[in-house]
């Protein structure tokens, strides 16, 4: 709506006519008559009488507080979701130039322009155009940066930023601008991260990424309702870390095969003891390998896999190190009642053996055993 169109709807509102309009404000009828069909607007001395005598806002008046936008800047924002369906940069830079033009301060179309300008960089065969184009681009994300007020907005143009920064080789800068991003915007930040390391610095970075979310995924199986993925974490385990230098993941190791365990027992009369045997020594290898970095021996160790080959771990910093080891949950596990038809087993005894050896660190014990 313009101001004429609402100077038009006040009037009607307050059952004035042009001429009565015009005589409160010492205009004629005329000058009214060209604001409503929008020939001409106020004087900006006006702005002030028309407020007061309507009982408006200024940015009622002015239409600055309408939610909606108007049918103009609608039709660039259906112009330009076409484009994606063409493919027609081209025209998308066209498009987000004139928004740009007719609503300045719009920070969606300058947005929106920056992405397009440094996409279109690469169009270029000329090296000086090429750089010429992802520095006007940068420009454009930086004004965005600065001035925008909404986070998903600025967010995704210090991503562009950052990306464009990496591109020209400037990554001190493209840092600068990744700190930006809010800490609760983990995912984000992490994936802009990239943009600004190389060499060694990547290939640490892509190599915790990727452990951080291989213990999601392990994880997300283990918590499975109603399905028991013990294998499948066993598989990929053994896949990812095939030299069985498995570190942490001795965990994992140790609660899949748990369920497994859990699982089997669970048949009663039909359960495969033998394989229930075979899966809790198994369980007391992993117990005793994760005990002996977690609880014997404290410090830094590494990866041998040639996936994880960068990565360290300091296990004096892990959580829960102080209470009690994994080879005393495990002899309390083996304690339950499920395990009673398999209790006098021999194979069954040899794991419990270390129970009475009360001068024998369970966990130092339970790694020289060995089972």
């Amino acid at each position: 709506m313009t101001i004429g169109e609402k100077i038009k709807a006040l009037r009607k509102k307050n059952d004035l006519t042009q001429e009565k309009l015009a005589d409160f404000l010492c205009v004629s009828y005329q000058a009214v008559s060209k604001w409503e069909t929008g020939v001409s607007s106020p004087d900006l001395s006006l702005i002030a009488p028309l407020t007061k005598l309507f009982n408006v806002s200024a940015d009622e008046l002015l239409c600055l507080n309408e939610t909606e936008p108007d049918a103009r800047y609608t039709e660039l924002e259906a112009a330009y979701e076409e484009t994606f369906k063409t493919n027609d940069l081209a025209q998308r830079q066209k498009i987000c130039e004139t928004a740009v033009g007719e609503y300045p301060g719009d920070m969606k179309f300058l947005c929106n322009l920056a992405w397009v300008v440094s996409n279109r960089s690469f169009e270029h065969e000329d090296q000086d155009a090429y750089i010429g184009e992802q520095e006007k681009a940068i420009k454009l994300f930086n004004a965005v940066i600065k001035n925008c007020g909404n986070d998903e907005l600025r967010n995704n143009a210090i991503h562009g930023i950052v990306q464009l920064l990496s591109w020209r080789g400037r990554r001190s800068e493209a840092k600068k601008y990744a700190e930006m991003l809010p800490k609760q915007t983990f995912d984000n930040r992490d994936e802009i991260w990239k943009y600004c390391l190389d060499g060694e610095e990547m290939i640490k970075y892509k190599q915790e990424r990727l452990e951080s979310k291989f213990s999601s995924v392990l994880w997300d199986l283990l918590l499975m309702p109603h399905a028991d993925f013990s294998d499948t974490i066993d598989v990929l385990v053994r896949v990812m870390i095939p030299d069985g230098n498995y570190l942490g993941f001795n965990h994992y190791l140790f609660d899949a095969k748990q369920n497994r365990v859990n699982s089997e027992m669970k048949k009663a009369a039909n359960a495969d003891f033998d394989i229930v045997m075979k899966l809790l020594g198994e369980m007391n290898i992993h117990a005793a390998e994760y005990d002996e970095i977690a609880y014997i021996n404290k410090g830094v160790h590494k990866y041998t896999t040639s996936v994880f080959d960068r990565i360290y771990k300091d296990t004096r910093e892990w959580i829960g190190s102080e209470g009690s080891t994994m080879i005393e949950d495990f002899c309390k596990y083996l304690m339950d009642i499920q395990f009673d038809p398999i209790r006098e087993r021999e194979d069954f005894k040899a794991l419990y053996k270390y129970k009475n050896s009360s001068n024998i660190s369970p966990v130092r014990k339970m790694a020289d055993d060995n089972f």
